[in-house]
């Protein structure tokens, strides 16, 4: 009994070890857990893996970039102004298994490179005919002596010439054997070399200007790129685990620009200035006058020094502020007409010997200068009046100024009110930036407007416009009065289909009514057929425009202490002559300017000269170039009738 008694205690004795054990195991267990736990939080929020272990055990990865294809600027009817397409730089590794064939003794394979080397120079002179074979064979195997891993064979090839050196004893075996590196880069391209240069504009790192500039978001497109990483044979794969942007390729530009026209204004242009010293620049604008687009747009200039090459330099069409001489008159006669206060052409005036009545006091000069135009007119007619349409003819500046201070001269705001619905007083907005703001005096300037200001602006000197101001005014006559904004662009293209138009706007919806416009073109016409521009009366379509010759204010340097601001000590001046009308003058179709510039000179240059001259070469070759004005040919001939010989 005692034994059991035993046995029991015992047993319960060993259970109760039993359980001390589990519960302090129990609680090692859970403070155990309870520290893992807490560490695991500690390493999720605040423990940082060192970069060096992961790399040894994550694969390298990059980012790649892949740029996009540039978009074209096409020209009206299609044909490409500029263009994107990748070119190639070539280079050379010298030193590609140099180290092999010497580690393993293999002299023979070292001969055998060392003798196609000299057959690749043979091959290279020819291509490229500015080593001899011996020159490029000593390059390359200099190149393998010294280490050169990176020597330059050509930079900028096209694909075909690739293909071609990729066909090269030693090229052909590749990169590992033959050493050949070639690198891929996008380059742009201008078919047309220097035409309308200044318009399209150029690409170069990150200098744009012209279309180039202006449109360079619709043209870049986006980039794209993906991450790469490192395989065991150290080449690049897609990393699958990250995100890819696909590339999108820029958009098409397809602009107004005639190429056809551009490059007849170019040539014309060239020819009446490029021999002559004297002419620092000269610009062209061919607009058409229903939808102020513009069809060509040339802008040829040189250096300082008339040595220099006549090139696409500078956009005077845009920047050349100046004032602009007679081609202003016809901003006078428009407003006089449209007012009411000139009825009829024939309308005439006292031609006072040529000074200003107003301003002219009995026995001394009138404030204007003496106009020898009128001193002529009255010596070779003997009439003591002349007509408004003979003024506009002669281009009188007596004329012009006495219209403007007998009508407007107690209202000159009346008279710019007009200038500046002719939109001759801002600069209105242009696919190209650059526009000079003109720049019109008023009666408020103080020290700036005189007694002589309202009449000196009527001839075409005090206020300063450039030369697309003057265009654009000029088209407004020839559309009957409405205003059009002057465009470069038509639209914008993805893959020939059109995602944005750009239809033709007004600057001013009317300038003048259509009755006004035609009697100012009946004007502007005889100036053509008895006037100043007689050289364009042969021209195979009529035309209608005004010549304008003026004197360019000289800077400081230029005058040299000379108070006249139009000359030098010298005597010498800077002169631009213009020409700019429309054609057929009876129903016109395009609006066109020419202006030359030229250097400091003891001549004049006027725009019955060159001007009119390129001008008329312009007109004719259009008109050869569009059949709706061509006659149609009729047969006129009998043929006679056949019989058979008996």
């Amino acid at each position: 009994m005692a034994r059991k008694e035993s046995e029991i205690k015992d047993t319960v004795q060993g259970r109760e070890r039993i359980h001390v054990v589990m519960f302090f195991m129990s609680m090692l267990f859970l403070f155990l857990g309870a520290w893992i736990l807490v560490r695991i939080v500690h390493i999720q929020t605040s423990y940082t893996v060192d970069e060096r272990v992961v790399g040894l055990f994550r694969p390298r990865v990059q980012k790649y970039v892949e740029h996009p294809v540039r978009g074209r600027i096409l020209a009206t009817d299609g044909r490409p102004l500029a263009i994107s397409a990748p070119l190639y730089d070539i280079h050379m590794d010298c030193t590609v298994r140099k180290q092999e064939y010497k580690d393993k003794g293999k002299e023979e394979q070292e001969a055998g490179w060392r003798l196609k080397a000299r057959e690749l120079a043979v091959s290279l002179s020819r291509e490229f005919h500015d080593k001899s074979a011996d020159d490029w064979a000593k390059a390359i195997l200099d190149g393998r002596e010294k280490g050169s891993k990176y020597l330059l064979i050509r930079k900028n090839v096209d694909l075909t010439t690739l293909r071609k050196l990729q066909g090269f004893p030693l090229f052909k075996e590749g990169a590992n054997h033959g050493g050949i590196i070639v690198e891929r880069h996008p380059e742009r391209i201008y078919p047309y070399d220097s035409l309308a240069r200044r318009v399209i504009g150029y690409v170069k790192e990150n200098n744009r200007i012209g279309l180039e500039n202006s449109f360079d978001s619709e043209l870049h497109g986006r980039e794209g790129y993906e991450w790469r990483r490192v395989t065991d044979d150290y080449s690049w794969i897609r990393d699958l685990d990250s995100a890819k942007v696909e590339v999108q390729d820029g958009n098409d530009i397809r602009t107004t620009l005639n190429v056809d026209f551009q490059d007849i204004a170019d040539k014309a242009l060239r020819a009446q200035i490029n021999e002559n010293d004297d002419i620092r620049a000269g610009i062209c604008i061919i607009m058409e006058a229903k939808t102020g687009a513009i069809r060509a747009m040339v802008n040829l200039s040189r250096g300082d020094t008339p040595q220099t090459t006549l090139w696409e330099r500078e956009n005077l069409v845009l920047t050349q502020t100046g004032e602009q001489g007679s081609v202003m008159k016809t901003v006078t006669l428009l407003s006089v007409v449209e007012d009411g206060y000139v009825t009829s052409l024939e309308q005439t005036l006292p031609t006072n010997h040529g000074f200003v009545p107003k301003l002219g006091i009995k026995g001394r000069p009138s404030a204007y200068p003496h106009d020898d135009h009128i001193s002529d007119y009255e010596r070779n007619t003997g009439r003591r009046e002349i007509t408004v349409m003979h003024g506009f003819e002669i281009s009188s500046n007596y004329v012009f100024a006495t219209l403007a201070e007998t009508y407007y001269g107690k209202r000159p705001q009346e008279f710019l009110d007009h200038v500046y619905s002719y939109r001759l007083g801002e600069a209105f907005d242009f696919d190209i930036p650059g526009l000079r703001m003109p720049y019109v005096p008023r009666p408020e300037m103080e020290g700036v407007w005189s007694q002589t200001t309202l009449g000196t602006m009527a001839y075409g000197y005090a206020m300063s416009v450039t030369p697309l101001h003057v265009v654009t005014f000029y088209n407004g006559i020839a559309n009957k009065g409405k205003m059009m904004k002057p465009y470069l662009v038509e639209s914008v293209e993805k893959d020939g289909k059109v995602i944005k138009k750009y239809e033709p706007s007004a600057l001013n919806a009317s300038i003048c009514s259509p009755a006004t416009a035609d009697t100012v073109t009946r004007a502007l016409r005889a100036v053509v057929n008895t006037g100043t521009a007689t050289r364009l009366k042969s021209a195979k379509l009529p035309v209608a425009g005004k010549t304008g010759t003026a004197q360019v204010v000289l800077t400081p340097q230029e005058r040299k202490g000379n108070p006249d601001p139009y000359h030098d000590p010298m005597g010498r001046k800077k002169n631009q002559g213009t020409f700019v009308g429309f054609f057929p003058a009876d129903n016109p179709k395009y609006t066109i300017m020419v202006t030359v510039y030229s250097y400091l000179s003891g001549k004049s240059f006027y725009g019955g000269t060159m001007p009119a001259l390129a001008i008329r070469e312009i007109v004719d070759k259009i008109y050869a170039l569009d059949d709706d004005w061509r006659p149609e040919l009729h047969p006129t001939a009998t043929v006679p009738v056949m019989t058979e010989a008996k």
